[in-house]
């Protein structure tokens, strides 16, 4: 942080330049001039220090870019930093392809014109951010097409392209790869199906257990579905060493492991191996590769196969192939980039990179790094030499790096240095405005694009948006429940804050006093109820294992994981036998060892209701109601009585109550359908289908984790949202 000077106002933390500039007076203006002086002496300072270098070596490319960052900051240090502006105007169109059906508004042929410089460029790719419901499934497929349109023309194959950090020596394909939510696959089959001239496309669905029969065929598809869960597991199955090459390294492992106890002595205490060999740095030199489990004695990772070792082997299907391009749909999936998801993603081979997502950033500066890092954006993506010009995307070497041989402390970050370590150390003021000027002029006007519904109001032409917020008392019985459920919750406080484990146990209890507030059933017969209040549930996670957000109703797997509910059958569903991403274990429920109340084999299954719904554990002869969904069917007939075509959409955090709800409401006679994480996409289509089709199909009730994103539902005029506000 600058030191303060007398005389001298700071404005706020954020960025002081926000005011405009006939505003910019008395101690805000020399505040200004106070900041370009201090900026001229940190840039004169790395320019003396670059002066000195250069006396003893050649100039590195590095440095380089560091002096163009320099010229960047002196012009434009004074300009408003606020990265909700961050766009240039977009005032050049393109013509829609020919084989494309369906017109584009103007806001969506000035992405089609920016969207095919962008590929023509160094960066090769980008972010579209507009708002969701402005069309961006539909402006990629026009792109893929009119790409297609310019190659036939031209006869210049973007399959020859290559780009920055891709290797050559996987086959390349036509087809452009498409990642996204499961619920999004039939949503992206059916647009490209719809908006395109029928017979010009052939798409795959790469998902299920039987997938890689298709994998020799891959070259004839010009769209390739697929989802995170899909290539998170096939990229964790190739680069996760088996259990048999784990019992083939063993006696190598417990043979360093001895040496090095007969040579530290009695002091010497007991380890794991393994944990131990990686603590030591990999010492002489020696690497596993976790590719092949072989070891390599210069450092670096053998990846060769041996004579009777086939590539595809090495490799899953979808990354052993370059594709002419991939779409990340949703691409917050991968905001974390130490996950295994957002790994997989980043191993795929294309010449193009695009990332679709209506939230580019949702909680710090750091998930943008993901995108820059799927993009490979030269050079904040990249790491980098102090020695030499040597450069990659990873950083996996343990000592010293395997091109350059330089120790592996001279190597840094381009991100990490610029942008990551002044935002979270200096955050607005001195080099935190400088990692800020190069954040919004470098890196989001040459990749991002960002629409919203209010600044295309008027091409949009959308009803105005009318939010009522309703607010509803409990009634007596449900009143005395939710208290006795707090008084319950805070009497074991006191016990888990003396074992240390009350952190863990936060989110259990005020689940249960979500459920609730929704209605008593969720937690008299909750699967999860007796394990969220068990005295060993401290050890317990409380953010999902796959998707790293907080858990939505939870799944305690055997090896002690816990994960979402709608992300746990979305892998195990469609993968078969997977392992634990965490500790790559057999992924087995275990919530069964956790009975609640009720016998779901005691009777017979309601019609319409899965075996292990809880309409199927209560007495439906004593059903009881509660406010909130009394307070929906007043609602929905109210809505109908307004408009009789009209059509609603109900979100809700809990899949038990969507049942419940559902129950309430066909008994009522109004027709829904249900959109969950433990359906089949083949299910989810045919639900989106009925609901879309069907004029006397109402309702449609989903859950926030299964269907929050990637959907298409402009056919519904009203939402509602049950929330929790508590009881006071």
């Amino acid at each position: 942080m600058d030191p303060s000077i007398p005389g001298i106002v700071n404005v706020s933390e954020n960025p002081f330049f926000s005011l405009p500039e006939d505003q910019r007076n008395g101690n805000g203006h020399r505040y200004v001039k106070y900041a370009m002086n201090r900026l001229l002496v940190r840039l004169q300072v790395r320019k003396k220090e670059r002066e000195r270098k250069k006396k003893k070596r050649p100039a590195l490319m590095w440095e380089t870019w560091e002096e163009e960052n320099s010229m960047c900051l002196l012009e434009n240090y004074s300009d408003d930093l606020d990265l909700d502006n961050q766009n240039v105007l977009v005032s050049e169109t393109a013509e829609p392809p020919s084989n494309l059906t369906l017109p584009l508004l103007r806001y969506q042929r000035e992405w089609l014109a920016w969207s095919l410089k962008q590929e023509e460029s160094a960066t090769r790719g980008g972010i579209l951010a507009d708002e969701m419901g402005m069309g961006k499934t539909v402006q990629a497929i026009a792109l893929v097409l009119a790409k297609r349109q310019l190659q036939k023309t031209t006869s210049d194959s973007s399959i020859l392209s290559s780009s920055p950090g891709t290797s050559q020596k996987f086959p390349a394909v036509k087809g452009t790869l498409v990642v996204c939510p499961v619920v999004g696959v039939m949503q992206w089959f059916s647009e490209i199906d719809h908006c395109t001239t029928k017979g010009s496309n052939k798409i795959l669905v790469y998902h299920g257990t039987d997938r890689e029969k298709h994998m020799h065929k891959l070259a004839e598809y010009d769209f390739v579905i697929t989802t995170y869960s899909t290539i998170e597991d096939d990229y964790s199955k190739y680069t996760i060493p088996s259990k048999q090459q784990s019992k083939n390294l063993k006696p190598l492992v417990e043979m360093l492991d001895q040496k090095t106890v007969l040579k530290g002595g009695k002091g010497k205490t007991d380890s794991d191996p393994e944990t131990d060999i990686r603590k030591r740095g990999r010492r002489k030199g020696m690497r596993h590769s976790t590719m092949t489990g072989k070891w390599s004695n210069n450092g670096s990772i053998d990846n060769s196969a041996s004579s009777d070792e086939d590539v595809s082997r090495r490799k899953s299907v979808l990354h052993s192939v370059k594709w002419d391009r991939i779409i990340l749909d949703e691409a917050h999936y991968v905001k974390d980039a130490r996950c295994n998801t957002a790994r997989a993603a980043f191993a795929l081979e294309s010449s193009y990179k695009w990332a679709l997502t209506g939230i580019s950033l949702q909680n710090h500066m750091g998930e943008l790094y993901s995108f820059v890092r799927f993009l490979q954006v030269i050079p904040y993506a990249y790491y980098f030499c102090k020695d030499c010009d040597c450069r990659g995307l990873d950083y996996s070497f343990s000592t010293e790096c395997p091109q350059c041989h330089h120790n592996r402390a001279r190597h840094f970050l381009w991100w990490k240095k610029c942008i990551a370590r002044p935002l979270r150390k200096i955050k607005y003021n001195g080099a935190g405005r400088d990692a800020m000027v190069l954040l919004k002029h470098k890196i989001l006007k040459n990749l991002l694009l960002k629409r919203t519904k209010k600044e295309r109001a008027a091409e949009l032409a959308l009803p105005p948006k009318i939010i009522t917020l309703r607010k509803d008392s409990l009634d007596d019985n449900e009143k005395d429940y939710y208290i006795s459920l707090c008084e319950e919750a805070m009497s074991k406080m006191d016990r888990y804050d003396r074992a240390g484990t009350q952190r863990n146990n936060l989110l259990a209890m005020f689940t249960r006093l979500q459920q609730a507030v929704d209605h008593p059933y969720l937690v008299e017969y909750s699967d999860t109820y007796y394990a969220s209040w068990n005295t060993d549930a401290g050890s317990v996670e409380q953010s999902c294992c796959l998707c790293h957000d907080e858990v939505e109703s939870p799944v305690v797997t055997s090896c002690g994981h816990v994960f979402c509910k709608t992300c746990f059958l979305d892998k195990t569903g469609s993968m078969g036998e997977v392992s634990c991403p965490s500790c790559s274990k057999p992924l087995t429920d275990d919530s069964s060892t956790y009975n609640g109340k009720g016998d779901s084999n005691s009777k017979p299954t309601v019609k319409g209701f899965r075996s292990s719904s809880i309409v199927n554990k209560i007495q439906l002869d004593d059903f009881r109601t509660s406010t909130k969904i009394e307070a929906l069917r007043e609602e929905i007939r109210f809505m109908v009585e307004r408009d009789g075509s009209a059509k609603g959409i109900v979100f809700s955090q809990f899949a038990s109550f969507l049942d419940l709800i559902q129950y309430s409401l066909q008994k009522s006679g109004i027709k829904c359908v249900q959109l969950v994480g433990s359906m089949s996409i083949a299910a989810r289509d045919a639900a989106i289908t009925r609901f879309i089709e069907d004029p006397d199909c109402r309702i449609f009730l989903m859950s926030f984790k299964a269907g929050g994103v990637a959907l298409n539902l402009t056919v519904a005029s009203h939402d509602c949202e049950i929330c929790y506000r508590g009881y006071n």
